[in-house]
Parts: structure tokens; C-alpha cells; sequence
């Protein structure tokens, strides 16, 4: 297999030599968490923490030198599965809840209460008394 001419060809050899500064033969063993202020092994964080840790060659030096807030999966939040209503107060299900609703979960309204305010709206509000007859002296 033949590589293009150029800088492209040299900077193919020095990844499969894997020696230099900027090379990886140091593996990481442990890494420090910023929350808990822990060093700990790496089974205790998530792959993506880890990349994220870990030297890149192909992103900008400003990336690589720039500190990371890494967590480990005791300090990282879990997965939210379930929201409180503002107005029922009942904790229920992400489904019983609109997407719109889950943004923020301070303020989120089950879909039933939702409904609910609809139909009270709906019935509380005066009739329009505008009527086309109003307008016929024109």
C-alpha cells in the first residue's frame, strides 16, 4: 500500500511508531475527579470521561491545554426517569408529561393537569360579545 507524498506520509509513520512527546505509551491509571477531589481508577469513570481526559493530536493545542472538568460515576447526575408536577405534586413518569414540560423541571405540568387548566379556561372565559351587528353602521 502506497501513501501520498508530503507531510501526510510522515505523519502516518510517526502514529504507527508511537514515539515522541506527544505520543501515548503512558497509559493513565488513575484520574482525579473535581467534585469528589478523589484520584480513583479508571473503572470508575465513564468512557466518554475518560476520552475526554485523555490526549486528542488532531484538536486544537487551546483544547488540550485547557482544564477539563472530569467526574467520576458517583458524581456524575443519573438519567432523569421521572418529574414532579408543579400543581398535582404527583411524581410520575416522563411520559405522562410533554416534551416541552421536561425542559425545566421546576415548572413542569403533567399532561392530565394541562388538559385540565384547557378545559377550565376554556368554560371561565367571558363570550365575545363582538359581533359583526356592531360593525354594520359603518
Amino acid at each position: 500500500m502506497s501513501h501520498p507524498a508530503g507531510r501526510y506520509n510522515n505523519f502516518i509513520q510517526n502514529i504507527n511508531k508511537s514515539s515522541g512527546p506527544n505520543s501515548q505509551t503512558q497509559q493513565l491509571k488513575t484520574l482525579r475527579c473535581v467534585f469528589c477531589d478523589m484520584d480513583k481508577p479508571l473503572d470508575a469513570f465513564s468512557a466518554t470521561q475518560i476520552q475526554k481526559a485523555t490526549f486528542n493530536p488532531y484538536a486544537p493545542p487551546s483544547y488540550n491545554n485547557k482544564k477539563k472538568t472530569i467526574s467520576c460515576k458517583k458524581c456524575t447526575p443519573s438519567q432523569t426517569t421521572h418529574l414532579t408536577c408543579m400543581i398535582c405534586s404527583k411524581t410520575q413518569p416522563l411520559e405522562k408529561f410533554a416534551k416541552s414540560q421536561r425542559k425545566n423541571a421546576e415548572k413542569a405540568r403533567c399532561i392530565k393537569c394541562i388538559k385540565k387548566r384547557e378545559e377550565e379556561d376554556v368554560w371561565a372565559s367571558d363570550p365575545d360579545t363582538d359581533s359583526e351587528d356592531d360593525y354594520d353602521d359603518c
